[in-house]
């Protein structure tokens, strides 16, 4: 098993670094390879659109024609068999430019001809899975950013071939792993256990 943390976060968050170190310590106590990549510390551009790589046929992501370190985070990804997928949601109204940006990029997993009507996942049928964690600290509580986000990540789990096994929205805490241990406990044991029957 091989865990991949994708750090989507377009701000810097000590918590959401306690997250993963939490994690990594849950992950590390059976033996389970991990690594992360956090993507704002990445030159990402934005899509083009130009649609270069869904035209070519292959079953693995075709790389961009674009030369920044997508490719890198495209060989990363495939490398590892389950993600934990983080994303921060500091603003109401605005997205999160940086998970955006790179949910975009990730049409390099689609399949997508001219004359074929809609993009298709070059290889749906993987055997990988996920977890997603939103840490929210828009004010409110359960508005519609915590909806949006959610199905942002879910895009992204599902373009790279990941089922996705469990989600959470947590917002700043005092002591968060206090207030959600129990929770993250939760979602990775069920991240591992669907590893494990994959492999049974």
């Amino acid at each position: 098993m091989r865990v991949l943390f994708i750090d989507c976060s377009e701000k810097y968050h000590k918590q959401i670094d306690t997250i993963i170190e939490y994690l990594y310590d849950y992950f590390h106590s059976l033996d389970i390879y991990t690594s992360k990549i956090s993507l704002s510390n990445l030159k990402i551009t934005k899509c083009t659109q130009c649609r270069c790589c869904t035209l070519k046929w292959s079953e693995s992501p075709v790389k961009c024609v674009v030369n920044d370190e997508m490719s890198e985070v495209i060989d990363t990804i495939q490398e590892a068999n389950s993600y934990v997928i983080l994303s921060d949601r500091t603003f109401l109204f605005n997205k999160n430019k940086v998970h955006e940006k790179f949910s975009e990029r990730l049409v390099a997993y689609y399949y997508w001809p001219y004359g074929q009507s809609e993009a298709r996942l070059r290889d749906p049928f993987q055997n990988k899975n996920s977890i997603l964690i939103n840490f929210n600290t828009t004010k409110y509580f359960m508005n519609h950013s915590f909806y949006t986000t959610k199905l942002y990540m879910e895009h992204t789990s599902s373009s790279i071939g990941a089922k996705v096994q469990d989600w959470t929205a947590l917002t700043p805490k005092e002591d968060l792993i206090k207030e959600y241990k129990e929770r993250l406990d939760e979602m990775a044991y069920r991240l591992v256990s669907a590893f494990q029957r994959n492999a049974s």
